[in-house]
């Protein structure tokens, strides 16, 4: 979805629209690993405020996703609610700066630009999500994950090479240990 900027009334603009799965799968990369299913629609409150140097993206977006958790491999049901406060300004381009170094300077500030005619409300709105979803996704913090031996899922299961004892990368190094003398007693 894309707003114009003369579109935007004095009073602002209100926006409320529903996105699926698919909408969003969209915006991502074909071979991209982020596992995200959709438990409801994402929903999008917004309201777009012009002002002389900069426009003003302010809302909420809502939605209920299935992540995968990192330690144990298993699906489990995550609620976003990410309020949204943005300030966009009007990217200029003087005649005495180069292509280059306009790009520079705009990666060292902390504000989103846009072209100065229309805004681009999708991307705004996956840059969001994106931003808040977890960076390490885990159903609990009590997680207990997969052994790495057997591959049981230790929150639902013991583990079936208990009985087992792996040789640990240690091992070495402990029977090295134990044929030192001991300092301790001369």
């Amino acid at each position: 979805m894309r707003v114009h900027v003369d579109e935007i009334p004095e009073a602002g603009r209100f926006l409320h629209f529903h996105w699926g799965e698919d909408r969003f799968q969209h915006f991502l990369p074909p071979d991209d690993p982020l596992t995200i299913r959709f438990e409801r629609p994402v929903i999008v409150d917004l309201e777009i405020h012009q002002r002389s140097d900069h426009i003003r993206a302010q809302g909420l977006i809502r939605a209920e996703f299935r992540l995968v958790c990192h330690r144990c491999l298993e699906s489990y049901p995550w609620r976003l609610e990410q309020p949204m406060d943005l300030f966009l300004l009007r990217q200029k381009k003087s005649e005495d700066q180069s292509e280059e170094d306009q790009d520079r300077d705009v990666e060292d500030l902390d504000y989103e630009f846009f072209d100065g005619e229309e805004i681009d409300i999708d991307l705004l709105v996956v840059e969001q999500i994106v931003l808040a979803l977890p960076f390490k996704a885990l159903c609990s913090e009590e997680c207990k994950g997969i052994c790495p031996h057997c591959g049981a899922n230790l929150n639902l299961e013991p583990c079936r090479c208990a009985g087992k004892q792996a040789d640990s990368p240690f091992a070495t190094l402990q029977a090295i240990k134990q044929r030192l003398p001991d300092k301790a007693n001369p």
